[in-house]
């Protein structure tokens, strides 16, 4: 069935002038987002007392995010925890390992750096930290994977879609390696929910984190963490709070009981209004389906492909549409932050990495937003 652009286009604003070619950075909020965060502002303006505030609005609203993030996962509410950043997901996740038994992290020199900060903290704990190297800068090869984890591996740490290329790793595969060798894999699919279809079971990790920030449209402050069902009553994570306790209002000071789900990986006071926010983006890329969207962005992947080679600029990432997410990464040489800065100045909205510009278009964007795009390179380069 196809998708009514035009229809969707209405519920960002942002589109009415600008050629917003960057939700790999940060998804446009919606309508539907401001009215949801409107609602609750109301609620907290008129019925101030915390009780209902809380367990009558803002609860509930917690329920319903993990519900809608839930079915586009394939996984359940109780295997979700939610936190503010993939950071603190993974210092979660970290801190239920006793590095004295597995001691090695294996991670790729691609990875979003945050990936590698954590990591790297827990050397202090005993953690050995291993970067695999990419022999193309583009992709990372499963067989990397395979020679790098052993049985003294406690992580692996894969990141579905690389940030700076888009690159599609086969990260099922290196699930199962991991497991057949004992250790625990948690992808880290911050650029790749919502665009690229995922069923957490059959990825066959233990866990799987992403935030609402990009391609959903959920603005900063909130990510999920699912945890595999039969990893829960194993997990006593040392970074904690009240809010992963069985009964935090028993305001029990001196005693830490996990709650029986996910939520023991949630940690203090969850920003609520976020919750509002990021159920606006969430209902409208479940309404269109991530399979829809995907078959949509490639297309129009494919088309800014072909204006790159008319240009004669070189494209960083992958060309075949089964190999790639949902960004292309194309050189404009060494003032790629000038160029991008002239171009948020004509109303195109791109960001950059070294000396290329990460152009990402969503399933709202039309080849008139990519044509405005090279229309202005043509002017600034």
């Amino acid at each position: 069935m196809a998708i009514d652009v035009e229809a969707y286009r209405a519920e960002f604003p942002v589109l009415e002038k600008k050629a917003y070619l960057i939700s790999a950075s940060l998804g446009p909020v919606s309508t539907r987002a401001s009215r949801y965060l409107q609602e609750y502002m109301d609620v907290w303006a008129t019925e101030g007392a915390p009780d209902p505030v809380w367990m009558e609005h803002i609860f509930p609203q917690m329920g319903r995010v993990k519900d809608t993030f839930a079915a586009l996962i394939g996984a359940t509410r109780e295997e979700l925890a939610i936190t503010v950043n993939v950071s603190l997901a993974l210092a979660s996740i970290m801190s239920c390992i006793d590095f004295g038994k597995r001691r090695k992290i294996v991670l790729s020199e691609l990875d979003f750096p945050t990936d590698g900060h954590v990591a790297l903290a827990h050397r202090r704990r005993g953690a050995e930290v291993v970067f695999l190297g990419s022999p193309d800068g583009l992709s990372v090869p499963v067989e990397a994977y395979r020679d790098a984890i052993d049985e003294n591996t406690a992580l692996v740490i894969v990141n579905r879609v690389l940030y700076r290329t888009s690159a599609l790793l086969d990260a099922k595969e290196v699930c199962r390696l991991a497991r057949k060798a004992g250790a625990w894999t948690v992808v880290d699919d911050f650029h790749g929910a919502g665009i690229v279809p995922v069923d957490v079971h059959e990825l066959g990790c233990d866990f799987y984190t992403a935030g609402v920030l990009k391609w959903l449209c959920g603005g900063p402050g909130l990510t999920f963490l699912y945890a595999r069902q039969r990893l829960l009553n194993r997990l006593e994570p040392l970074t904690t709070g009240w809010f992963a306790t069985k009964e935090p209002f028993s305001f029990d000071l001196q005693h830490l009981d996990y709650h029986a789900t996910a939520r023991r990986l949630e940690h203090g006071t969850p920003a609520a209004p976020i919750a509002f926010i990021a159920q606006g983006g969430l209902d409208i890329i479940s309404e269109v389906g991530p399979a829809a969207i995907r078959e949509r962005q490639q297309d129009l992947i494919d088309y800014l492909i072909a204006r790159a080679d008319q240009a004669g600029l070189s494209v960083r990432s992958p060309r075949d549409r089964n190999a790639r997410g949902g960004m292309v990464n194309i050189g404009v040489g060494t003032e790629a932050e000038k160029v991008c800065h002239a171009l948020l100045d004509r109303d195109v909205c791109t960001d950059y990495r070294g000396d290329g510009i990460r152009v990402s278009p969503h399933f709202f964007n039309t080849e008139g937003d990519i044509d405005r795009l090279f229309d202005a390179l043509r002017e600034i380069l």
